[in-house]
């Protein structure tokens, strides 16, 4: 398998000479040095080396449908620090209704939602829905890469299981990427 910036730039090659394709165009935009270095310095411990290593040397990915809609963007190092503060701290507890246990699920939802790091939007629909990093499960090769719904309150059963299935999602952040850039296409 390619690594992530072989596939992208593969990618781009191939938008230029075809035509038909449900994307318009990919990009890799550069993220400023400072920038980089208040991520680092927030969270630098909790994020993959690949990631980092990533934006630092190639930038942000992006890619554009053929209506000219954005289809997944990775989050500005300030995105990914917002949107880790609002998964601190927003879970629609009312979603889980009054009673103690319910109470309960709502705050073990939360429990794992600190966990989260939103590093990339996704565009499966119309609100915002993410990848996200999750710093309470890693591998040799990295931490868990999911989806992470922004209505999804399943994720506390999942991810605090004795043994997770995770043989939806990767530990790899340029396997990640080449899957993006698969399901785009």
């Amino acid at each position: 398998m390619p690594g992530a910036i072989e596939a992208i730039n593969a990618l781009k090659e191939r938008l230029s000479r075809e035509q038909g394709l449900p994307l318009r165009a990919v990009s890799v935009t550069p993220v400023r040095e400072e920038d980089v270095r208040l991520l680092e310095d927030a969270l630098g411990p909790l994020l993959p080396n690949a990631y980092l290593q990533f934006i630092t040397r190639h930038g942000l990915f992006a890619a554009t449908d053929a209506s000219g809609y954005e289809r997944a963007r990775m989050l500005s190092p300030s995105e990914v620090l917002e949107r880790h503060e609002w998964y601190k701290e927003f879970v629609e507890e009312d979603s889980f209704g009054e009673e103690e246990d319910e109470r309960e699920a709502a705050l073990r939802e939360l429990e794992v939602r600190r966990r989260l790091i939103p590093f990339q939007y996704i565009a499966d629909s119309s609100v915002h829905d993410f990848y996200s990093f999750d710093t309470g499960l890693r591998r040799d090769e990295g931490m868990l890469i999911l989806k992470a719904y922004h209505d999804d309150y399943d994720l506390a059963p999942w991810l605090l299981d004795a043994a997770p299935d995770t043989s939806g999602c990767t530990f790899d952040f340029d396997a990640h990427l080449n899957q993006v850039i698969r399901a785009l296409l």
